[in-house]
């Protein structure tokens, strides 16, 4: 059996990052956090070609997930991993990706993940 692909987590409140990892591990989901959009371009330097999906916060320090997102369809990266976007502003949210109102339903993004990776 193959190891399932990894979720990478970009949330910049610590509870909700951890809460969302350790319900994506009990799953069997190797995960990745980061803090914000700077540390999730990090992470995806060395994880990218096996991060099937990013959950993606958009208000965030240092870079938030709007200059993310153009960060990575300028590199080219977004062609490579799935973003669904969980935001408690949904009508900001960028076109074109999945978007999971805050506060999450957690069993419609694990579906949704499952259906993904």
């Amino acid at each position: 059996m193959l190891p399932k692909p990894i979720v990478l987590i970009v949330e910049d409140e610590e509870e909700s990052r951890e809460t969302l990892q350790e319900l994506l591990e009990l799953e069997g989901y190797p995960v990745q956090t980061a803090a914000n959009g700077k540390e999730a371009l990090e992470r995806l330097d060395g994880i990218a070609d096996a991060c099937c999906i990013m959950l993606l916060d958009l208000f965030m320090p240092v870079m938030d997930g709007w200059q993310l997102v153009e960060r990575l369809r300028a590199d080219g990266r977004l062609d490579r991993v799935r973003i669904v976007v969980t935001t408690s502003a949904s009508h900001q949210a960028p076109a074109g990706f999945p978007v999971f109102e805050k506060p999450l339903d957690l069993d419609k993004l694990l579906r949704t993940v499952g259906a993904i990776c």
